[in-house]
């Protein structure tokens, strides 16, 4: 039986704001599921797991680029998000949003983790948050795609595409993590990124203030 990998691009509700991404794994490489890529197009956010349901006895792993966990305090930000709101990934525009500015999509990414914990899915085994803003920026497409094209017509679906390629690499333990117990955020393994980023965020660590993000872990730098 071939595995499908997943990616979901979560909006909210009422808008046609998401998106699902679903690859076909063989012999450890990735393909695009035709018949689905051909009918691609955004959806509404309520329509995201019904659009999934029929595929989920063969997915191996669903990414969500959407909130799966909230942190406490101002902003319900989780320490991951902290660290990646430091100046250098603000001023690249590629900080993942904090909960508390999209409190719609979250009430929904907690309803569909819900629903697919339902399903026999687990949070960071086979169910995994990611940020494709950052994937996007980090990852070097000529170390991970050779050949396929990304098919995306929208930002959503691109989104969605990213996020399904980390849901791939995460089944053949490719990616990485950072976080804490208040949630992780998953990125494709260091020597898919570009060089410059390898190096910043070496820095970034590095220099990070240490009483701060003392409880914050990560598994990035190993190969």
């Amino acid at each position: 039986m071939k595995d499908l990998f997943v990616g979901i691009d979560l909006g909210i509700e009422e808008k046609k704001t998401s998106a699902i991404c679903i690859l076909e794994g063989r012999d450890q490489k990735i393909f695009l599921l035709k018949n689905w890529c051909k009918n691609c197009q955004d959806i509404l956010g309520k329509e995201v797991f019904k659009k999934l349901k029929p595929y989920l006895k063969k997915v191996k792993v669903v990414a969500v680029d959407s909130p799966l966990t909230r942190g406490k305090g101002k902003g319900k930000m989780r320490l991951f998000e902290k660290f990646f709101s430091r100046k250098l990934f603000r001023e690249a525009k590629i900080n993942p949003v904090p909960p508390a500015f999209i409190p719609k999509v979250c009430d929904l990414s907690f309803k569909l983790r819900k629903n697919l914990e339902k399903e026999g899915f687990t949070l960071d085994i086979n169910l995994i948050e990611t940020s494709s803003r950052l994937v996007n920026s980090f990852i070097s497409y000529s170390n991970i795609l050779k050949d396929i094209r990304m098919p995306c017509k929208t930002k959503n679906q691109k989104s969605a595409f990213l996020t399904a390629l980390v849901a791939f690499l995460h089944s053949n333990f490719q990616t990485r993590y950072i976080g804490y117990k208040d949630g992780f955020l998953f990125l494709p393994k260091i020597s898919f990124w570009k060089k410059e980023w390898r190096k910043k965020f070496y820095f970034a660590w590095k220099e990070r203030p240490r009483l701060k993000y003392r409880y914050l872990i990560t598994n990035i730098f190993e190969k």
